[in-house]
């Protein structure tokens, strides 16, 4: 076996008629060589360095000799890193691409492709071969998942990639058989990169790549896309759709279109139209496919007679899909669980993009909503979120999550691009999900949900979601400044509403909260603005599977803007956000408050310690006024109150907490009728 490259052309060499072939099997070198060193095709990354793979024989595939890749560094990869440079870019035609490895038991290997002739610019694709057995291929370092599939440790298998780059076609085979196809983001290359991740060992073999320019004959037509759906609700008239594809040098000026249940065929003759050569045609045939009753169909769309002619491939030309119809199907709306924080560098780079694309698809818009989206602001890896809570934390758990950026959607692990979002919302959905969401005094909220199945989940969760749309924060460590869909509390919690959802049951759940607005702090629901900034997303989950079945956005009506009051505190007046503060204007509680910020340094009060475990002590210096003291939970119940009636001079009050559950709660010390607030945590 040998090493060959091949570069043919009718006119010369890289030329829009050139081929290129290649194929290497590391027996022409001897063992220890440098391939870059010793060929002039493969190349070391360019800011790399001395940085060549040998070869070696101490494992194949074929013959005896092979390479070997391996990385002991503790982060990022390498020392090896080397390329194999096509010549040039391409961008259309047939490109394939095949080699044999062998990956050591849990541990891992890489390749990518990269998009531009200079190296390090652009990565088209990378192929992951991670050290669980799972293999992903994707772009932007991982960032958008086309593929996900697994392959063997400690044997040698083949990996074959077949790319039509005119099509934006990628097929994924693994020994022989097709895992499955995928549309690039970033549809050229122009090399073939090996780099070992921290952690990788592998060899790899027999490494053969080869382009063939995009050359159309005569007719060849494609049926590209058959556009019926999977679920209709009966009665229905559904309409027959579809895309034909030019795919020939002769353009296409009739053709019949034909479809069939297996028992009527109907077809239409198309004429009088011009498709030239990669140019597509869109549908609609004039007899439709009727439903009356639950049923199924399946049927076939084909073309023919293209031109009057014969088609030079036409084992494209036809399409099949089956077709149920059922007492009830709905829309379904995919829903993106998203992991981040304003202290994350990685998540600053990925959210303006992955919000560019939620935003395409009319994000929590009421009515309109072709996604839903549902934030949470981690307290790591820095300080903290000020929007992290307790629901952020439940949720995390939930998923598992250990690094952000992260995003989920409908339970699942997330490419973050359009094709999932279509994908997932051409899923059908058996839930019919209602609710209202009224707000009272702009504090008070209360949601009603309603959840009727037609199919049988019988271990499901409800839960619903208070979601800010966007507010701005410049508290944050990475530079981000404006939040958008962020959780602020979930109803009743994180934890859900269990529910039966057995075909043909319904559950209800009413939930109600109040919420105060602004001074948002970690470990709080406060809302950024007011409740006219959010809304209220409910989702179906089933709790085996983590799949979330259905969701849907509501809109808050009723009063959902706080009337601004201000109360007293020890830093000047300070908008409660509750409507319930002590002065109705900023002038008056301006003209009160430095008189009461006088008395409240006279009191001087401590809360110690502060985290508390089971005890802590109140110490203050009253003169001769009554004291009552109140704790509340962080849901604004009051959990204990205690009257100490008159007190005069210094005094240390102990406080015993011990029943309390772990978490934020509000000390209110009153002193005849002065009000002091203060944030006590219960370890």
């Amino acid at each position: 076996m040998e090493k060959i490259a091949l570069l043919l052309s009718l006119f010369s060499v890289f030329t829009v008629n050139a081929q290129f072939s290649f194929t290497d099997d590391f027996e022409s070198y001897a063992v220890g060589d440098y391939i870059a060193t010793a060929d002039t095709l493969w190349v070391v990354w360019p800011a790399a360095g001395a940085e060549d793979v040998q070869v070696t024989d101490n494992n194949a595939f074929s013959g005896s000799n092979s390479i070997y890749l391996n990385s002991t560094a503790a982060t990022g990869g390498g020392p090896q890193d080397v390329v194999l440079e096509f010549g040039e870019l391409f961008d259309e035609g047939d490109f394939m691409f095949s080699a044999n490895f062998y990956v050591n038991n849990n541990t891992g290997g890489y390749f990518n492709f990269q998009a531009e002739t200079t190296i390090g610019e652009t990565w088209s694709m990378d192929c992951f071969m991670n050290d669980d057995g799972s293999i992903e291929f994707s772009t932007g370092g991982g960032g958008t998942v086309f593929l996900e599939s697994t392959y063997p440790f400690d044997t040698w298998f083949n990996l074959t990639m077949n790319i039509n780059l005119t099509l934006n076609h990628w097929q994924v085979i693994i020994d022989n058989q097709t895992v499955g196809t995928f549309e690039n983001t970033i549809n050229q290359v122009a090399s073939f990169n090996l780099y070992p991740l921290s952690g990788n060992q592998y060899y790899i073999d027999d490494v053969s790549v080869s382009h063939e320019p995009f050359n159309p004959v005569g007719i060849n037509a494609i049926l590209s896309d058959l556009n019926v759906p999977s679920y209709v609700q009966f009665p229905a008239d559904i309409d027959i759709s579809g895309t034909v594809l030019n795919y020939g040098a002769e353009t296409i000026e009739s053709m019949d279109i034909v479809w069939t249940d297996g028992t009527d065929t109907y077809t239409d003759n198309i004429t009088g139209v011009s498709i030239a050569t990669l140019e597509t045609y869109d549908f609609t045939h004039s007899d439709q496919l009727s439903f009356t009753a639950a049923d199924t169909a399946n049927i076939t769309v084909s073309i023919e007679n293209i031109n009057s002619g014969t088609d030079v491939d036409d084992s494209n030309n036809s399409l099949s899909s089956e077709i149920y119809s059922v007492e009830f199907v709905a829309q379904r709306l995919p829903l993106y669980e998203h992991f981040t924080s304003n202290t994350c560098g990685p998540c600053a780079s990925f959210n303006p993009g992955f919000q560019t694309l939620l935003d395409a698809n009319d994000v929590n818009q009421i009515g309109n909503a072709k996604v839903a989206c549902i934030k949470y602001q981690v307290n790591w890896p820095g300080t903290g979120d000020q929007s992290f809570n307790e629901d952020v934390g439940t949720r995390v758990s939930h998923y598992g999550v250990s690094g952000v950026p992260s995003a989920h959607i409908d339970g699942t692990t997330t490419s973050s691009s359009q094709d999932e979002i279509d994908e997932h919302r051409n899923m059908p959905s058996f839930l019919d999900i209602t609710a209202t969401a009224v707000a009272t005094d702009g504090t008070d909220l209360a949601v009603d949900v309603s959840v009727s199945s037609y199919y049988d989940y019988p271990n499901t969760k409800t839960h619903i979601a208070v979601v800010e749309n966007v507010y701005n924060n410049t508290a944050g460590s990475n530079g981000e400044t404006e939040f958008h869909q962020v959780m602020r509390k979930m109803l009743p919690s994180a934890n859900g509403t269990s529910a039966d959802l057995s075909n043909g049951n319904t559950t209800t759940v009413f939930e109600s909260y109040t919420f105060a607005m602004g001074n948002v702090t970690q470990n709080s629901f406060r809302i950024w603005e007011d409740l006219s900034n959010c809304v209220v997303i409910v989702f179906v989950e089933d709790q085996g599977t983590k799949e979330v079945l259905d969701s849907r956005v509501f809109e808050i009506t009723g009063n959902t803007t706080v009337t601004p009051t201000w109360e007293c505190q020890a830093t000047g007046c300070v908008d409660p956000g509750t409507g319930e503060g002590e002065y109705s204007t900023l002038a008056d509680c301006e003209a009160q408050c430095v008189s009461d910020i006088t008395f409240w340094n006279a009191i001087d009060i401590k809360l110690m310690p502060n985290p508390a475990q089971d005890n802590f002590s109140i110490e203050l210096n009253p003169s001769s006024q009554n004291v009552l003291v109140s704790i509340y939970s962080i849901t604004g119940k009051r959990v204990s109150e205690f009257d100490y009636g008159s007190l005069q001079g210094k005094q240390t009050i102990p406080m015993n907490i011990s029943t309390l559950q772990s978490g934020i709660y509000t000390v209110k010390i009153q002193l005849d009728n002065e009000v002091s607030v203060h944030k006590l945590i219960k370890k």
